[in-house]
């Protein structure tokens, strides 16, 4: 669920350095590889695969050779649970708690009391990328590592909770093909296409597609539309030389959502309600679109010396026009109000790196070293809104409700004004963060013991910049260390105790305080850790105490006389505990695990001696779980298991005046598997809180709750293949069969090249005053020249070629021709006629399904004709259009994702059996296009676009 920003927007964290790639371009492994090892010529592949941590400044090592605790949920234990969701595939590790019920956008998480940051503590494949309430479908995850602590350190500024690493399926050593298709309560479908293999049996170049749609109703009568769809490439430029390419789409819709329930200053106690309930109002939306693109590359120097760079380029354009809640009293009693949430966040990450060993007489030392840039801009669209109606202190909507009662929340959508207060964004440049920083590890090994000691230099420029307050910023260049020291118990047992140290940014004085929009630098947080880790045949265990200590920041009470208090940083919060995570399998047919965490959260030190002592809101002092499953040899295929989870009392604001109390959960649940041909289909059904308790959850701080999730189900049937890989992995040394040009092979292909957006004309229609009715030929839009970019990835079947392929185009807006205005464009009724120096910028990315006819380009003659078209889903990003200067109020910022086609033709010439050169035009068009004007209303048109690209394809 999502918290609104009190004042000014939440902005947590800073900068995020990308992690290292492993010390060596591993062989990447098939899901169904087998347990024993086959030896291809020189190369062994072995099946067994040990879980391994990437770990920033201190390399990737295995779980047992880390010396923090780190939570983890692989393939295999995200199909154990039967997890649906991110917080289902992590909620039997008991230092984690999840900050929502998994109802409403994004899974956010606690760990060991301190919320993870959402500008710094989320990763994608160990490199940063903005976190901000979006659904990443678990499916396209291979697993998710959790780095309990130590954050800080690693990653640059980021709070020292932790660090939770989505991992995504990479390229399979064999052509495999996955499907799945799912419900759950009460009406929410899921498919998903899982897509991954060589370009052409024996070829170090591979690829792996995941696509998943999800669509219909949540047990609370919200509604979902969520898309994904990931494009993996990686293979090999020289013999120790390899490259890999990914890129994300995701947009997730939301409507009739609940927003975040904040707990008003009087509330103490508040009886809990079922998780059915819904307090979003009818014309509540949200949605999120992230496009992300990264590519990597790794260099083995020597045997044991290893080179890597990376670099990721994020967008996250965020909408939220909704309401929000706050309980008033202990009756239930609630205030609604609306707001409209709009943030984009730009986000750049590189980082080089070089890893190796040597040794220094009997001693051996891993040493790590390295440079990484983070560069983030987040974009904000300030709407001032109020505990109930609009900023216009006149409307009162009469929002007002109660928990208990019943009875949908009032539609604010139905009136004009509130209509027009829910209008595309007009976005001013919030914040800027700029982070450099040099790392440095060294692991110093003699016989069973082991010293980690690291350095990071970290120079942080931050600035604060919004039209309604004064500027703040501030650079600050600082050291933070890391020191570890690990002794070998015995075989597979290992003890460790580890120091660090961690900064994070200092939160900006709230609109309430006489000092808004003051900054105090960086917080500097330490840790203190010590476990024990096992990891044996049958059973393996990890024992951890903690101590983190954070300064932490208040709003003082008003002086006398006065009406508002001081944002002040006088104050230490103390984090220490105690977790303990078990595995055991007695036999073949049983696994159980246990998992629990006691948590002692406190207030050290504070600016109002009455906070001294307190617990810190939001934290849970006891939690424990356990899972059983339970695969009996006598059925073969089937398993039964379960879980039960318990929850202790946690405290809410920071005077502890409200209770939360513990709360005992149960899930059961049955998967079956029967092998078909060259698969096996596996059917699994789970059913979640068994006992449809109720119950609240806090949110990350305390300051907010949400209903616990009630009874619920999930279905899912799948197919997977069972075959092993045989192959060599992608980078390896193998040697690629033998290539003959004709048919049947895939290619990768690059265009570059001008594009003309045709003249565009658009009618108006009227949303906030239907009785304007509508304008046709409102204006037309006219663009410059621009560029197009092509990536593609292609199979020739011979006479005919299938093509997956991702589009970038830009223009800058030419001029426009305002024709009528009797519905407006926008809040200032621009005259009518051409404006001939408009500004403003168009910008698509289309993801496109195409199918050509191809004729020639084989071994009798090098030259090849072709046509066909397509269809896929292009994202639009129509960027502040002007009719005339900068100065000028914006009267289109809109983002949709309509359904559009294209049809191409041109030439190819072979140059070798490898390259070919392409020669093409491209004509592409959107059927139906409806774009937001800057005051609600609607512009509707089907804009196209004339392409001439050169490009090269090169086969495999």
């Amino acid at each position: 669920m999502e918290e609104p920003p009190a004042a000014a927007p939440p902005t947590e964290g800073a900068a995020q350095p990308a992690a290292p790639e492993p010390t060596a371009p591993e062989p990447l492994a098939s899901e169904d590889e087998a347990e024993s090892g086959e030896e291809l010529g020189k190369i062994t592949i072995t099946a067994t695969r040990e879980n391994r941590v990437e770990m920033g400044p201190l390399g990737t090592r295995s779980i047992l050779e880390t010396p923090f605790s780190v939570g983890q949920a692989d393939a295999e234990q995200i199909t154990r649970v039967a997890a649906t969701t991110i917080d289902g595939a992590l909620g039997y590790d008991s230092s984690i708690r999840s900050n929502n019920s998994g109802v409403a956008s994004g899974n956010t998480f606690n760990i060991r009391g301190l919320p993870v940051d959402r500008t710094n503590g989320y990763k994608f494949d160990g490199l940063a990328f903005p976190y901000w309430f979006q659904d990443h479908p678990i499916e396209a995850l291979e697993e998710i590592q959790v780095l309990k602590g130590a954050g800080g350190f690693l990653y640059g500024y980021a709070s020292p909770s932790g660090i939770v690493n989505f991992i995504s399926k990479k390229p399979t050593r064999e052509l495999q093909v996955r499907t799945n298709l799912s419900v759950r309560s009460s009406n929410l479908w899921r498919a998903h296409l899982d897509v991954g293999g060589p370009l052409r049996e024996g070829s170090t170049v591979g690829f792996r597609v995941n696509a998943v749609h999800e669509e219909g109703t949540l047990y609370n009568g919200a509604e979902n539309k969520n898309d994904f769809v990931t494009l993996w490439l990686q293979g090999q430029i020289a013999k120790n030389l390899t490259w890999s390419a990914d890129t994300i789409y995701q947009r997730t819709w939301q409507a009739r959502q609940s927003n975040s329930i904040s707990l008003g200053p009087m509330v103490t106690s508040l009886k809990p309600v079922s998780g059915k309930l819904n307090l979003g109002s009818a014309s509540t939306t949200k949605w999120n679109d992230l496009l992300q693109i990264t590519g990597r590359l790794n260099y083995q120097i020597t045997p044991t010396w290893h080179a890597t760079a990376a670099y990721r380029r994020s967008v996250l354009d965020e909408r939220f026009p909704g309401n929000t809640i706050q309980i008033t009293n202990n009756a239930g009693n609630y205030q609604s109000g609306i707001l409209n949430q709009n943030r984009l966040f730009f986000y750049n990450v590189f980082q080089a790196s070089v890893d190796g060993t040597f040794h220094t007489g009997p001693i051996e030392h891993q040493v790590v070293g390295g440079f990484d840039y983070l560069g983030v801009d987040f974009d904000y669209d300030y709407q001032p809104y109020t505990a109930r109606g609009l900023p216009t202190t006149s409307f009162n909507f009469g929002l007002n409700g109660n928990l208990y009662e019943g009875g949908a929340v009032p539609d604010w959508g139905n009136n004009p004004s509130a209509l027009a207060f829910q209008r595309p964004p007009q976005w001013y440049r919030y914040q800027e963060i700029r982070q450099r920083a040099l790392f440095l590890s060294d692991t110093l090994k003699w016989r069973d013991a082991e010293l980690l000691l690291g350095l990071r230099y970290t120079n942080y420029k931050e600035t604060n910049d919004e039209p309604v307050q004064a500027d703040t910023r501030y650079t600050e260049g600082a050291v933070t260390p890391a020191v570890a020291l690990s002794y070998n118990l015995a075989e597979g047992a290992r003890a460790y105790a580890s120091y660090v140290q961690a900064l994070e940014r200092g939160l900006q004085a709230p609109s309430n305080a006489v000092n808004f929009g003051d900054t105090f630098g960086p917080l500097r947080s330490q840790q203190y850790e010590a476990g024990v880790k096992v990891q044996r045949g049958v059973w393996n265990a990890t024992v951890a105490g903690f101590r983190t200590q954070v300064p932490s920041e208040f709003l003082t009470m008003p002086a006398a006389g006065e009406m508002l208090g001081r944002w002040v940083r006088n104050g230490q919060r103390r984090f220490q505990g105690l977790e303990l995570d078990a595995k055991f399998e007695p036999t073949r047919e049983l696994l159980v695990s246990v998992s629990t965490a006691l948590l002692d959260a406190k207030q050290t030190k504070a600016a109002d001696p009455k906070l001294v002592g307190k617990k810190v809101p939001g934290t849970t002092g006891f939690q424990a779980s356990a899972f059983l499953q339970y695969a009996p040899d006598a059925i073969p295929g089937l398993r039964l298991f379960g879980g039960v989870r318990h929850s202790g009392r946690s405290y809410g604001q920071a005077t502890n005046t409200f209770v939360f109390k513990e709360i005992t959960t149960g899930d059961v649940g049955a998967g079956y598997t029967t092998p078909v041909d060259r698969g096996e289909v596996q059917l699994t059904a789970n059913l979640s809180n068994i006992t449809d308790e109720r119950y609240w959850i806090p949110n990350a701080t305390g300051t907010g709750l949400s209903p616990g999730a009630p009874r619920t189900f999930s279905v899912s049937l799948g197919w997977s293949p069972t075959t092993a890989s045989a192959s060599g992995g992608y980078g390896s040394s193998v040697p690629e069969q033998a290539f003959e040009l004709d048919r049947d092979h895939w290619y990768l292909g690059l265009t570059a090249g001008i594009v003309k957006l045709a003249d565009t004309t658009y009618d108006a229609q009227a949303l906030v005053n239907p009785s304007q009715g509508r304008a046709n030929d409102a204006l037309t839009a006219s663009h410059d020249v621009g560029s197009e970019v092509s990536g593609v990835v292609g199979y020739d079947w011979g006479l005919l070629r299938s093509e997956l392929e991702l589009t970038n185009t830009y223009a800058h807006l030419g001029a426009v021709d305002l024709r009528a205005n009797s519905v407006t464009v926008d809040a200032s009724n621009p005259a009518l006629g051409t404006y001939d120096d408009p500004s403003g910028t168009s910008h698509l990315f289309e993801v496109m399904f195409n199918a050509l006819i191809d004729i020639g380009g084989n071994a009798r003659t090098p030259w090849a004709v072709q046509a066909g078209g397509g269809v896929g889903l292009v994202r639009v990003y129509s960027w502040k259009w002007r009719l005339e200067d900068s100065e000028s109020p914006a009267f289109q910022v809109d983002n949709p994702t309509p359904f559009a086609w294209n049809a191409q033709a041109g030439i190819r010439r072979r140059l070798t059996d490898r390259v070919d050169l392409t020669l093409k035009y491209r004509f592409f068009n959107i059927p139906n296009q409806k774009l937001f004007t800057s005051n609600a209303n609607r512009l509707e048109g089907s804009p196209s676009s004339h392409s001439a690209l050169l490009g090269v394809n090169v086969n495999f």
